[in-house]
């Protein structure tokens, strides 16, 4: 097996009042993620690691095997990649005690440029339940949130 290395944007690009859109994947695409019972631990887990690490979480939407998160950093010492590595970590952890799969080994990342309103990269992840036809709005769909903030204001309709 080739093990490759984990490929990350400079250092900076995390740190601050900035705004980075992560997926995540269960281990082997396992379907984990149906009803809004399926994710309480893990909105938790997100809400701890964002407060940990002075985020904000504008939108997260939990798709059947993948999580779309969005960090927000809140001032100059908050850290959105700290937050993701320690949102994984708690959620590992409650995956191995329930006996489930979990997440698989990385995650993409995606920093929203200055230039680029973040208001329009939440929108996206937002209506990838739509696209999925899972839904016909976005507002329907049952795994989909923030934390810190008031979804209605973030994301267009």
């Amino acid at each position: 097996m080739v093990r490759t290395r984990i490929r990350r944007l400079p250092r900076h690009l995390y740190t601050g009042e900035r705004s980075v859109a992560f997926t995540a994947c269960t281990k082997d695409r396992e379907i984990l993620f149906l009803k809004p019972n399926d994710i309480d631990a893990h909105v938790d887990n997100l809400r701890r690691a964002a407060d940990a690490c002075d985020c904000v979480v504008p939108i997260y939407c939990f798709m059947p095997d993948h999580l779309h998160v969005m960090f927000k950093g809140l001032d100059a010492t908050s850290d959105t990649l700290a937050a993701m590595v320690k949102f994984k970590l708690l959620s590992g952890l409650w995956f191995r005690r329930k006996g489930l799969p979990g997440w698989q080994a990385d995650f993409w990342d995606h920093a929203i440029r200055g230039h680029v309103d973040w208001r329009a990269h939440a929108t996206y992840i937002a209506h990838n339940p739509v696209r999925a036809g899972l839904v016909e709005s976005p507002f329907e769909y049952p795994l989909l949130g923030s934390i810190g903030c008031d979804l209605s204001d973030e994301i267009g309709r």
